[in-house]
């Protein structure tokens, strides 16, 4: 093992409202408070799929109908509080019923006005919050969700949680990934990871689509396709016995991470079996 070592994390800067990038035809980039959580739409003749919701700061509904009027459907690529906190101004929205205890446990408005209240305005920002949403909707693996003119397919993903869904946007060439891929470090350190091996897994899946573009959850989040090759060295490399370095994080716990130079996994010795 290598010496263990501190890696300083630059600190996103504040975002108080909601803001938004056009993509390529019928897609959107919202980026929103207070630190940039990143969420996506995906516009066909007859619905809209909104991808992840944010913590739930401010409106996202008003935005998304600022942009178009079509009935939205919601789709959680994973249940953490920065991409599920919004769910409340919409219908139920689908994910891997296996992210089901992860949404019991981190989307609530409980568990989100604590966490909020460790980034920068969060405690100003914890009282605006949206309400708890509703119960989430199983969707499964290799489900084809048709937008009307416009299809897109969603893969079971394992990996920074054990519930982590991608969605593929046929028309576009773009695959949204949620914290499955990252520019800097791909986090699989809390209860709900699931395994290296799971997660080598995913990566096998997701790049066999070919993707044009990923679509990450927080910024800088647009990265090409050889974003999955490089962190499928990383697992492929870590699995077949590569000499990880020890980074202790904030709060003391000690993480394991390949390689050195980003983007790497940050993991724990059990997430290996």
């Amino acid at each position: 093992m290598n010496k263990s070592e501190t890696v300083n994390r630059p600190r996103p800067p504040f975002q108080n409202e909601i803001t938004v990038t056009a993509l390529s035809s019928g897609i959107y980039n919202f980026s929103s408070p207070p630190v940039g959580f990143q969420q996506y739409l995906v516009i066909g003749d007859e619905n809209a799929l909104l991808i992840d919701t944010g913590i739930g700061v401010g409106s996202l509904k008003e935005t998304v109908e600022k942009i178009t009027h079509l009935p939205v459907i919601v789709i959680n690529t994973h249940c953490h509080p920065d991409h599920a906190g919004g769910n409340a101004e919409f219908a139920p929205a689908y994910i891997n019923p296996a992210e089901l205890d992860v949404y019991h446990k981190m989307a609530t408005l409980e568990f989100r006005k604590d966490d909020i209240s460790h980034m920068p305005m969060g405690k100003t920002l914890a009282e605006s919050l949206q309400p708890t949403g509703p119960e989430p909707v199983a969707i499964e693996d290799g489900a084809v969700i048709n937008l009307g003119g416009r299809e897109v397919s969603v893969l079971y993903t394992p990996g920074h949680t054990h519930g982590s869904l991608s969605v593929y946007d046929q028309q576009s060439g773009s695959l949204f990934v949620g914290d499955n891929i990252s520019a800097r470090e791909v986090a699989m350190t809390e209860w709900n990871a699931d395994t290296v091996e799971h997660y080598r897994e995913s990566l096998i899946k997701m790049k066999a689509l070919n993707p044009t573009r990923v679509c990450t959850g927080h910024k800088p989040n647009i990265l090409p396709p050889e974003s999955i090759d490089s962190l499928l060295d990383a697992a492929e490399a870590v699995l077949s016995g590569a000499d990880p370095f020890e980074s202790p994080s904030r709060n003391g716990d000690i993480f394991l991470k390949y390689p050195r130079q980003s983007p790497n996994l940050c993991f724990r010795t059990d997430n290996i079996r």
